[in-house]
């Protein structure tokens, strides 16, 4: 087949600050390309150039032959071009059959033809063996349905460029098998897809070909069968590939418990939950997606309500109905939704960083910008944040210098403990490092840690124990002794 998309000589600029280099990139009909790079990189910034988010400084576009000038969303979705997004951009408050027709609603005299729509719907649901109540609010759905709703939008727009940024992040294994089943049926029916992800494992087992950036510049093009693990690591960040190891063991066993929780219960399922922590320990959360492992520590956190349980910390009960009172008694949240809980995208870096800490930024009353500062720069060095100003705002940040920002909120020596929920999601192989560093900063510090990933090998390489989650309960409690991720499902299938 000949060639769909090339994209030639694309430089783009922010504020004078260079982040395309001159960027040619070139995808055929009916080819799976994955466009592989760094937080930072620029992979979403060329992407956003090619749906019209962007406009770039300087460079052409060409679909099928003919350039093309994409001045907006809407005309790249006339052209032929689709995103599945990496973050969740659907309206909480409308159902999901809104939110799949929105602004693509099928009326006539007037009036939304709503059997017709119902019956596209269910058509490509039946397609990805997928199904989901059209009339529930999607505030009330996983973030892993709402996800494939995403997904199914593109489909249903009969696109033929789809990009699948971060598709899998929030999906089961089941889930997985299924979209790649139908992004493998699109290529065979001509679609060109360029496919983004940090899980390489992916990568080898849908792309045709691998294009990799770092730090703006298109590194190069590869066929798949000439790539492994770690040279594709090298050509991304540009240095020897270091395979994680254990994270190093903190735990003060001979101590009291730092962190206790007695017979929590919730509204949102959480079901007689008990565990306790010791001072410098991590525990893992494991459990298939729904498990119920969000909404426990959405329960302590104070940002789901309890019908009943207890919280100590440091031996002494606390009473947490709201998040201001978790972070009173020392218990911070790095949330599963960064860009919904997480920050404030039209906010400021240095406003978003300093959030939780404005207490310490005050001098006489009043916030001192000379303290937000300090405070925001000490927090860039210390998680090697890559910014352009403390001044920009936090959406021009790469997914994962967003999250160590969301992470920079808790660096106070006053914390008892903090849960990491999901943190690596979506972000490339240097942050999840510069991710686990922080974890293992703050148990060396003696702070109780809560980690839960959808990645087993991660749960398994951050803990100490485990806990096994099913139905918002605690299944069993497991010393990550030669733990496998075997182990694991076997006792969560049990």
């Amino acid at each position: 087949m000949g060639q769909m998309l090339e994209m030639r000589q694309i430089f783009k600029d922010f504020s004078g600050v260079s982040v395309l280099n001159g960027i040619d990139f070139n995808v055929n009909e009916g080819e799976i390309r994955a466009l592989l790079g760094a937080n930072g990189a620029g992979k979403s910034t060329l992407m956003k150039i090619l749906c019209g988010v962007y406009h770039a400084t300087s460079g052409d576009i060409l679909i099928q032959g003919k350039k093309e000038e994409i001045k907006n969303p809407l005309q790249a979705a006339e052209k032929g071009i689709a995103i599945v997004h990496q973050e969740l951009s659907m309206i909480p408050t409308l159902t999901i059959l809104q939110n799949f027709f929105l602004g693509k609603e099928s009326a006539k005299r007037g009036l939304l033809q709503d059997k017709k729509m119902r019956e596209e719907y269910a058509k490509v649901c039946d397609e990805l063996d997928f199904h989901i109540d059209p009339d529930i609010k999607t505030r009330d759905v996983s973030v892993a349905k709402q996800q494939m709703v995403e997904i199914m939008k593109c489909i249903h727009a009969n696109a033929k460029i789809i990009i699948f940024d971060e598709p899998t992040t929030s999906l089961t294994d089941d889930e997985k098998k299924t979209l790649f089943q139908v992004i493998l049926k699109l290529k065979d029916q001509g679609k060109t897809i360029i496919y983004i992800s940090h899980i390489l494992e992916e990568i080898f087992m849908l792309a045709d070909t691998v294009s990799i950036m770092r730090n703006g510049d298109m590194v190069g093009t590869f066929p798949k069968d000439e790539l492994t693990i770690p040279l594709i690591s090298e050509h991304m960040s540009g240095k020897k590939y270091v395979a994680g190891q254990r994270l190093k063991s903190y735990c003060q066993k001979e101590s009291d418990s730092v962190f206790k929780v007695e017979g929590l219960s919730g509204r949102n399922g959480t079901n007689n939950v008990s565990f306790e922590i010791k001072p410098g320990e991590v525990i893992g959360l494991a459990g298939l997606v729904g498990a119920g492992r969000s909404e426990i520590v959405r329960c302590i956190f104070g940002a789901d309500r309890r019908t009943s349980g207890r919280f100590y910390v440091e031996g002494k009960e606390v009473h947490i109905r709201h998040p201001k009172d978790a972070i009173k008694a020392g218990i911070g949240l790095i949330p599963e939704d960064r860009k919904r809980e997480g920050v404030i995208l039209k906010q400021e870096i240095y406003k978003n960083a300093t959030l939780i800490q404005l207490g310490r930024m005050l001098r006489r009353g009043v916030l001192n910008f000379g303290k937000e500062k300090e405070y925001t720069n000490d927090a860039i060095g210390k998680l090697s944040i890559k910014v352009a100003s403390i001044n920009s705002p936090i959406a021009k940040l790469s997914g994962g210098n967003q999250q160590k920002v969301v992470v920079s909120k808790w660096l106070d020596d006053k914390m008892k403990v903090l849960i990491f929920d999901e943190p690596t999601k979506g972000i490339d192989v240097g942050a999840k490092e510069d991710i686990f560093k922080t974890i293992e900063d703050f148990a060396g510090k003696g702070m109780a840690i809560i980690f839960i990933s959808s990645d087993l090998n991660e749960v398994i390489r951050a803990s100490d124990r485990i806990l096994v989650v099913r139905n918002g309960s605690i299944l069993k409690d497991l010393d990550n002794t030669n733990l496998t991720q075997k182990d694991i499902m076997e006792t969560i299938l049990q």
